[in-house]
């Protein structure tokens, strides 16, 4: 259909009954009117192409765009193709890159493919730790998907990171530097698979959240002799989680999510299995009389027909514990001794063990730390040094226990 368009015209068009209609207007060569039976209409521009292939270049949609205007971009749209210009091929490739870009894997998908993967693969092949692993989908989770996990990770800038550990400086230093670490190993492997054409953190990344120096906090002993008798104060569960982290120099989640399928109370033995485990490494605690005092306070009844990966510390049955911030406090009120943190018992257990004359690989094994025997030595030293640790732990209860005896006796 030709006609010779005008504003009164349109205004009174009605949509056809079935299909759509095209209206060429003659006032205005190759500028073309689009009207579906749903009443929408759209402007387009028709002719030869530089190529000589005839193409239809859409404009825009009416009424957001007028006839007066529909006619000046048909017309400078010809001009432009009298210069050379191809319209239509521009238009395709920008859908193109349209269409590329909404298919491009966002920032969240990237980042789950590569947690799956140096899951598996990191610390030379034994994968991350439940804990690290927790932390990698805490830090998708709460901080990067909320803020740019649906953008396309190829259209980020270092800017966006960059500020998401300047985001990160307000929970403190040690929040910031424990996030850039994660996303320094994220971002590196992104560049080293092509996902990103540039690296997305500067090469000197850790000046944006240096490393917080490490705490050096070692409780005395009467300090150890006041937390254990405050740990009186707490219900059995924070209680039971506080005296284990200062008899078996566990760390902090071990502890929390301690299972029953874990803990062989005849043998009087806890034994960590490789995937709770930070280096990746089972590892077996002893269990003193004092340890199995408290397990048997929260062990559950009908203990014969639970899982064994049941979680015996948590406020919800069946779960692990958490609250440590609320739970530290109490027993800061109730022993008296504040400025310390759950990590300082690890440390001040493998200072005591030190001072009760354990060999040192004796004592690193106890805590399963694999320092010092890395490389060759670990290579060739395939000696798992289990009932060294074992000895170890036992003389570091023993010596626990008479501190425990003697604050009772004051």
């Amino acid at each position: 259909m030709k006609v010779k368009l005008s504003d009164a015209w349109l205004r009174a068009m009605t949509p056809p009954t079935e299909g759509r209609v095209e209206v060429r207007d003659m006032g205005c060569p190759g500028l073309v009117l689009r009207l579906t039976k749903g009443g929408a209409a759209s402007w387009s521009a028709r002719g030869v192409m530089p190529d000589g292939r005839h193409g239809r270049v859409t404009i825009s949609t009416y009424p957001a765009v007028g006839l007066a205007e529909a006619r000046k971009r048909a017309t400078a749209m010809r001009a432009a193709v009298q210069g050379g210009a191809d319209p239509l091929a521009e238009q395709r490739a920008k859908r193109a890159e349209g269409k590329a870009r909404r298919e491009a894997p966002t920032v969240e998908a990237r980042w789950r493919e590569w947690s799956a993967l140096a899951a598996r693969t990191a610390m030379k092949g034994r994968g991350w730790s439940d804990s690290h692993a927790e932390r990698v989908a805490w830090t998708l989770d709460k901080v990067v998907a909320p803020a740019i996990g649906s953008r396309p990770l190829v259209e980020t800038t270092r800017a966006d990171w960059t500020a998401l550990v300047a985001e990160m400086h307000k929970r403190g230093p040690a929040a910031a530097a424990n996030f850039l670490r994660i996303v320094a190993a994220f971002t590196n492997h992104a560049e080293a698979a092509g996902w990103t054409p540039a690296p997305l953190l500067p090469r000197k990344a850790s000046i944006l959240a240096p490393s917080v120096a490490p705490r050096d906090r070692v409780l005395t002993d009467d300090d150890l002799a006041r937390i254990w008798h405050g740990a009186e104060a707490l219900s059995p569960k924070p209680r039971a989680f506080a005296r284990l982290l200062i008899v078996t120099a566990a760390r902090r989640g071990e502890a929390a999510d301690i299972a029953l399928g874990e803990v062989d109370r005849e043998a009087g033995l806890w034994t960590l299995p490789a995937p709770r485990a930070k280096n990746r490494a089972a590892h077996a605690m002893p269990l003193c009389p004092l340890a199995l005092g408290e397990l048997a306070a929260v062990w559950p009844n009908d203990a014969a027909d639970l899982d064994p990966s049941y979680r015996l510390l948590g406020r919800t049955r069946g779960s692990g514990l958490s609250g440590f911030s609320k739970i530290k406090a109490a027993l800061d009120a109730a022993s008296g001794v504040t400025g310390w943190d759950w990590h300082d018992l690890r440390r001040t257990a493998r200072t005591g063990m030190s001072r009760l004359g354990v060999p040192r690989e004796a004592a690193e094994a106890a805590l399963n730390h694999i320092s010092g025997r890395g490389g060759l030595v670990g290579t060739y030293d395939r000696h798992g040094y289990r009932e060294e640790a074992l000895g170890a732990l036992r003389a570091w209860q023993e010596h626990v226990a008479g501190l425990r005896a003697e604050a009772g006796q004051r």
